[in-house]
């Protein structure tokens, strides 16, 4: 096993020094891989290193200077510090790159509402909604945007559509939302939970586009990430399952 395939499974299993430690070994001898420039900048993320995962996320930016992905993971960083203003910035270059990837709304919303413009990210909600119909979750956050802003009607419809999808045996939601309102999760576990099941999912996709044959270009690898509606779909799948371990 390679050192990018050790950090990564010390990655997925929450061993963050052990991955960031795996992923400095090997950029010791390829410093300008930005995919594993990636992986250790959510490493250091998710080790509360805020500062030294900026620092890998924008290295690897200047050398996929058009891949959304980098951009999406940069935002989570400054989001994470509180720079909302940067974050809403990369998060929107993110989306100007992949304007047919619904994560791109889902996750913009999110930045739109700690900002404070509530209309803004009800609107990438619903491009979201537009872009993928069976995305329960946000129809879900949806929902809880027009509650408060006093939208109960509006509210409640987007709360059964999600509901619905959840109780469709072959929606990847199936079993996630519940109507009778027993909380499996309070809102700050929730928030770790989605925010653990996308990391791993990606750090698994850049894991398997660094060994994918016939080798690929740097460029070409880290382009890949979350391009189609195919790999979404996966991703969203990945969720579903999340949910559930």
């Amino acid at each position: 096993m390679n050192l990018i395939e050790t950090g990564t499974n010390h990655l997925e299993r929450g061993e963050f020094e052990l991955a960031i430690e795996c992923f400095s070994q090997y950029l010791n001898t390829d410093e300008s891989n930005p995919t594993v420039l990636c992986l250790r900048g959510i490493a250091q993320r998710k080790n509360q290193n805020f500062d030294a995962s900026l620092d890998d996320l924008k290295k690897a930016l200047t050398i996929v200077p058009s891949n959304a992905s980098v951009y999406s993971e940069l935002a989570v960083t400054q989001f994470h510090k509180k720079d909302l203003i940067s974050a809403l910035e990369n998060m929107n270059m993110a989306q100007k790159l992949e304007p047919e990837n619904p994560y791109r709304y889902s996750s913009r919303a999110y930045i739109k509402d700690a900002c404070g413009d509530t209309q803004g990210a009800i609107e990438d909600y619903k491009k979201c909604i537009e872009l993928d119909p069976d995305d329960a979750i946000a129809y879900n956050n949806l929902g809880m945007l027009e509650d408060k802003l006093g939208r109960k009607q509006k509210a409640e419809n987007h709360f059964k559509k999600a509901d619905q999808l959840s109780k469709d045996e072959k929606s990847p939601f199936f079993g996630m939302f519940n109507m009778d309102k027993e909380e499996i999760l309070n809102k700050d576990e929730a928030q770790s939970e989605i925010e653990n099941v996308i990391k791993n999912k990606q750090a698994k996709e850049y894991k398997e586009n660094d060994t994918q044959k016939p080798k690929q270009t740097i460029g070409e690898v880290m382009m890949s990430v979350f391009k189609s509606k195919q790999e979404f779909k996966a991703f969203i799948e990945f969720i579903k399952n999340g949910f559930k371990s």
